[in-house]
């Protein structure tokens, strides 16, 4: 029998058919090896074979490669979730652009070209313009802050909160006055809903305008799950943030406002989450986009994360909202704690 490792497949078919026997190609993905070439032959060649028997033939078929997605234009975290999606690695490295900071400008290799499955894909993100200095905005208008905050190139995002300060208020902002942001991020505003509304009793002589409501449940000390849950079925509704703590990953450290303390249903209830101590896993955002405020949170914070809901400034509060949006996207993994910002507006 001829020896035909090394030749072309077809070559190799031919020669073996010419003396009588029957080729059996098969293929197989090996690293470094020319496509359509024979790597090995069974039985060997020179051994001694009647005429019409078969020979196994393993040809090559080059390195198992992929094409490379087009990522360029997207958000980093969804960019590395379409890369792993793909099989391949992300590395990036980011440079002052006009476009929206952590969006991908550019990828090495190209979209479309041919390769190794593993390996890393280089991405050029922008980091935004030059930073500028956020100003203050508290104490102003919702409309006025929205308004000069937008002209600074700033996008707005807006949480309602109740309060003792006028409804329509701005009353806390993040990044604080005077710190450095780039054009194009996001700054957050909280926006005072009002106080509860008061009801008078007469105590003697003197008049008493205590609060409304139920009283809030204490949930210092309980998971957050089960702390998001007792809240909920109370009528309030929950956003919780990630702090440092020695206190065991997951427990709630602090709340506001305090358990005992009455407020009307709706109020939201701030929670404070440790982050506990040591290295954070890795997991995974789910997709809670069209789900609603109370549900999403449950799914978010049953994964691991803390959780807060903002709206638009030009949304209007619904209990018809849903989720429109979330960040981290879905599929970005994140560690255990982080907080995932969910934006509600109306139902598409």
């Amino acid at each position: 029998m001829p020896d035909v490792v090394g030749m072309d497949t077809p070559a190799a078919v031919r020669d073996l058919d010419g003396h009588g026997y029957v080729a059996d190609v098969r293929s197989r993905a090996v690293a470094g090896t020319e496509a359509g070439k024979v790597l090995s032959q069974t039985p060997e060649g020179g051994t001694k074979l009647a005429r019409g028997s078969r020979v196994t033939l393993v040809a090559g078929r080059g390195s198992s490669g992929s094409d490379v997605p087009d990522v360029v234009g997207l958000p980093v975290d969804k960019a590395f979730v379409q890369l792993e999606a793909a099989g391949f690695k992300g590395a990036t490295r980011r440079v002052a652009s006009k476009r929206r900071p952590d969006t991908v400008l550019a990828q090495d290799p190209a979209s479309g070209t041919r390769a190794q499955k593993g390996s890393t894909v280089s991405l050029t993100i922008s980091k935004g313009g030059a930073a500028v200095a956020v100003p203050r905005v508290v104490g102003l208008t919702e409309a006025a802050a929205t308004a000069k905050l937008t002209e600074m190139g700033f996008q707005v995002r807006v949480s309602r909160v109740s309060s003792t300060k006028q409804s329509g208020l701005v009353i806390s902002q993040k990044p604080a006055e005077g710190a450095k942001a780039a054009r194009g991020s996001i700054v957050g505003i909280d926006v005072s809903s009002g106080p509860p509304p008061p009801t008078t009793t007469q105590t003697g002589m003197t008049t008493t305008t205590p609060l409304t409501g139920a009283k809030v449940p204490r949930v210092v000390g309980m998971g957050q799950s089960a702390a998001f849950l007792r809240l909920e079925r109370a009528g309030y509704r929950v956003d919780s943030f990630p702090v440092a703590s020695s206190r065991p990953r997951g427990l709630v450290v602090s709340q506001r406002p305090q358990g005992g303390t009455r407020a009307p249903s709706g109020t939201v209830v701030r929670l404070s989450v440790s982050l506990g101590s040591g290295a954070r896993p890795l997991r995974a955002v789910p997709d809670v986009t069209g789900k609603s405020e109370f549900a999403a949170k449950r799914v978010l914070v049953q994964v691991g994360f803390t959780v807060r809901a903002v709206r638009s400034a030009t949304d209007v509060t619904s209990r018809g909202d849903v989720v429109v949006d979330q960040k981290p996207s879905p599929g970005a993994r994140v560690r255990a704690g982080s907080q995932v910002l969910i934006y509600l507006g109306p139902a598409q």
